[in-house]
């Protein structure tokens, strides 16, 4: 029951000093309106990256994203608040000569805030400086920039990564351009074809003068035969003369196919061994091309192996979100900041008034009038 009258006494006690109360937190937020009024304003905007996990056309890859890797992603939080990447966006966009003597390093702790936010896959970038428009600029700038360097830095490593396959690619390919300049060459000053028709036809044409020349040889015999055989006399001497006239025409005409036998006999002894060293070296071309071929077809699928794996690991960002320029300002907050005041003095004035009540209380301060004359009166 002490407790609980102490409690009722303490409130009717705040209940009587409400204007003490009211004249602190009145002033309190006088003071703080006043304040947030005359500080600067300042005006934050964000811009968004999405940060696209790799996995190439392969759904499965693309959605096994661990805990471990939205922590790895972390990194990239280093990517976009750059000292360099920074400095560059200040200059360009013509902000640095707003902060004389102000060291790069603190304007960013000032301005540039970059975080990811947790379990997610996006990366956010504000900046706060006093025009809302040079905050949108500066934000989208950071994104953008932060998104080409990437780019360039996966480039750059898709690069050493394929360094050596491209080198055995091109080397192939030279490699091939080399055996078709030299196949074209041989083919234009060695007309492999035409001296193949015309052996062939060389042979052919000996086959046939072989065949005539057999005839020829078969008849002479046979007139030789019908000259030497015994004829009647009424009719032998007009036959021999005959047979005769036979034998010489057979052997001329022996004579003339032996010599067109003979020079395509050598015709075909000079050009056959011509033909085959042509052929060989023909043979030597084309299997070197065919090889060539064969050597840069399959480096060229190593090499688009590569690229292709190198694809599927990088990871992507992309500008999700440029921001928009902000509409009201970030700092001061002055509703934040009045709520504040206003909770701060409460507390205060209540904290001030216990201190007094348990003086009263205890007689160390001279007593209230109105509340002893109150608590009389009870009495």
């Amino acid at each position: 029951m002490s407790n609980r009258s102490e409690g009722l006494e303490f409130a009717r006690y705040l209940w009587r000093r409400w204007r003490v109360m009211a004249i602190t937190c009145s002033i309190a937020l006088a003071v703080t309106g006043a304040v947030s009024l005359a500080l600067p304003k300042r005006y934050t905007a964000t811009a968004s990256i999405l940060i696209e996990p790799p996995g190439g056309n392969d759904p499965r890859a693309a959605t096994a994203v661990s805990t471990v890797y939205l922590e790895s992603l972390k990194t990239y939080e280093r990517l976009a608040s750059s000292d360099t990447l920074f400095q560059r966006a200040l200059e360009d966009l013509h902000m640095r000569e707003r902060y004389p003597g102000v060291s790069t390093e603190s304007l960013k702790r000032r301005i540039l805030e970059v975080y990811k936010p947790t379990s997610t896959t996006i990366l956010d970038i504000k900046t706060t400086v006093s025009d809302p428009k040079d905050a949108q600029a500066l934000a989208q700038y950071i994104a953008e920039r932060t998104v080409a360097l990437q780019a360039s830095l996966d480039q750059q490593s898709d690069k050493d990564l394929s360094r050596e396959p491209q080198r055995i690619f091109e080397a192939a390919r030279i490699r091939r351009e080399t055996a078709e300049r030299a196949n074209d060459q041989f083919v234009r000053a060695n007309p492999v074809e035409a001296l193949e028709k015309e052996v062939q036809v060389a042979a052919e044409l000996r086959a046939e003068v072989g065949k005539d020349l057999a005839r020829a040889r078969a008849e002479l015999a046979d007139y030789i035969g019908q000259q030497q055989a015994p004829q009647p006399s009424e009719i032998g001497e007009k036959q021999t003369g005959w047979t005769q006239f036979e034998i010489s025409a057979t052997r001329a005409k022996i004579q003339d196919l032996e010599s067109q036998d003979r020079q395509l006999l050598q015709f075909l002894n000079a050009k056959s061994p011509l033909l085959e060293d042509l052929r060989r070296r023909r043979d030597s071309l084309d299997a070197e091309l065919k090889a060539a071929r064969a050597d840069e077809e399959a480096e060229n699928t190593k090499l688009s192996d590569v690229k292709s794996a190198a694809a599927a690991r990088g990871v992507r960002l992309r500008v999700l979100d440029p921001g928009i320029i902000p509409q009201k300002p970030s700092f001061p907050n002055t509703p934040l900041n009045l709520a504040v005041a206003f909770a701060l003095s409460l507390i205060a004035s209540v904290a001030y008034l216990a201190l007094r009540f348990a003086y009263d209380r205890t007689g160390n301060m001279r007593p209230d009038p109105v509340y002893h004359s109150r608590s009389d009166a009870l009495r």
